[in-house]
């Protein structure tokens, strides 16, 4: 960068002319003094004297002016060059000196630019939410974590019009009034719909951007929904145990006392205690089946499974429930499907409650079609994102159907469409929890398909065994292979 030539005010360059010469011009008054020298030539010596110390004082003043200019642009941090000091520099080695100084100036403000740089990376890469605000609640600074949840333009403007909620607010307050970190939970409604664990603290060194309140808000939404499961889940199994059990407690009290002696009454009381213990046996079955595939939820199964066999084997099983109800079972198989990476047992399992839900909510007089290929038509899930091919397994009933409102929970525990008409045909709610969960460790995804008074579709896509991943490269939309 060039730099502009000094400007020497001409006031200081006169009084430095006459500090210089006044050695000379008190020589030069003792000699007229004594009259060893004319008024004339004292005048001329005193002009000429001045003159010679110009010569010396204007270079001088101009390197010192140079000086304070660049020592000034240092002060605010300007990038500038080092002045050129040619007379200054014939005293000793200011002109290296100040070459020094620059570059060690310059090499503090660079590390001082990557470590303001790397702090300004390292608060934008938390994964927490960060907002910085003054005692006036008006917001500073923000991470990137959160722009992304509350908005890009957050600077200036007041905390409570990102985030309206009070108990933040008065938590803030106190931290403001009392200066004590405070810890709270909130909830935030719509459009956000989240939970927050937000802490806030005192910021610890006066901040000349106006920075007094640090709050860290921690996304607890998911832990909260856990929360909530467990709970739902604890109480629905207690009941749906306890309302069993509570039967069977009845009929034997009622066959101790007024109906000990009733051979009749015995007979139909015993028959259905049988059946309620046969509900609670399957319960308590499910929750074992559910609890041992959570505990197993991130070891991926690795054996090679046929998928065909299995859904042929597990046909067999539902021929009596199918002649109670006057269905029937169609296959329509890919005879040639590839295997599948699994556990032999637990895909057992999905084909059974998958058909076993089937049968129990189709009309009577209707069949069930039971559907395995090779498809190139993949859901949209990251397990499948890299794949061109899986294969696809499913249910067709010709049931009452499912309302729209009540696909998405399908699969949570418990949940039932019609409470009434669950139980009758002998579900305990966990059917399509348990093969949710199956899918999730075989990386597989589920998918319902139902209109109201047309029967549902519940699908299943599974990744190919990874001998036969080469034979993936064909093209996405590629045809099926014929049934």
């Amino acid at each position: 960068m060039q730099q502009n030539k000094p400007v020497i005010p001409f006031s200081t360059l006169l009084k430095t002319i006459m500090v210089v010469s006044s050695p000379s011009l008190l020589v030069l008054s003792l000699f007229a003094i004594l009259g060893a020298l004319d008024f004339s030539y004292f005048v001329y010596g005193y002009i000429g004297t001045m003159m010679v110390s110009a010569v010396f004082v204007i270079p001088f003043l101009s390197n010192i002016s140079a000086l304070t200019h660049y020592v000034n642009d240092l002060a605010l941090d300007r990038r500038v060059r080092s002045p050129d000091l040619s007379f200054l520099s014939n005293v000793g080695e200011l002109s290296g000196a100040l070459n020094r100084l620059q570059q060690s100036w310059e090499n503090k403000r660079q590390e001082m630019e990557t470590v303001i740089t790397e702090r300004e990376i390292l608060v934008d890469t938390l994964p927490d939410i960060l907002i910085m605000t003054n005692d006036s609640k008006v917001i500073v600074r923000t991470n990137r974590a959160a722009r992304n949840i509350f908005g890009q333009n957050l600077a200036h403007r007041h905390l409570r019009d990102i985030i309206p909620n009070e108990t933040l607010m008065n938590a803030i307050s106190a931290v403001i009034d009392d200066l004590h970190g405070q810890e709270v939970e909130f909830h935030l409604g719509e459009p956000f719909m989240k939970d927050f664990q937000a802490i806030i603290e005192r910021f610890p060194i006066p901040s000349e951007g106006g920075i007094s309140i640090v709050i860290t808000l921690t996304d607890i939404t998911q832990q909260k929904r856990i929360q909530r499961m467990r709970a739902d889940f604890v109480a629905n199994a207690s009941h749906e145990i306890r309302t069993p059990l509570a039967s069977i407690i009845g009929f034997i009290e009622t066959l101790r006392g007024p109906a000990k002696d009733d051979a009749g009454a015995r007979d139909e009381f015993l028959k259905v205690m049988a059946d309620q213990a046969e509900r609670m046996s399957k319960l308590v079955n499910d929750l074992l089946s559910l609890s041992k595939v959570e505990m197993n939820v991130n070891a991926a199964p690795i054996s090679k499974v046929d998928l065909l066999r299995i859904i042929k084997s597990e046909k067999q099983h539902f021929e009596w429930a199918c002649k109670q109800k006057n269905v029937s079972i169609r296959l329509k198989l890919n005879e040639n499907l590839p295997a599948t990476k699994g556990d032999d047992e637990e895909l057992a399992q999905v084909v059974r409650n998958l058909i076993g839900n089937a049968i129990k909510y189709t009309n009577s007089d209707t069949e069930v079609i039971v559907t395995a290929k090779l498809t190139s038509s993949l859901p949209d899930d990251p397990s499948f994102r890299n794949l061109s091919r899986a294969i696809f397994f499913s249910i067709q009933d010709h049931g009452e159907g499912i309302s729209k409102e009540h696909i998405p929970r399908l699969t949570e525990r418990f949940y039932r469409v019609d409470t009434a008409r669950t139980r009758k045909v002998g579900g305990t709610g966990l059917g399509l929890a348990i093969v949710k969960h199956v899918l999730n460790r075989h990386h597989g995804v589920l998918t319902i398909e139902s209109e109201v008074g047309h029967g549902s579709t519940f699908g299943v896509y599974l990744p190919l065994y990874e001998d036969l991943v080469p034979q993936l490269i064909e093209k996405k939309d590629a045809p099926e292979m014929p049934q």
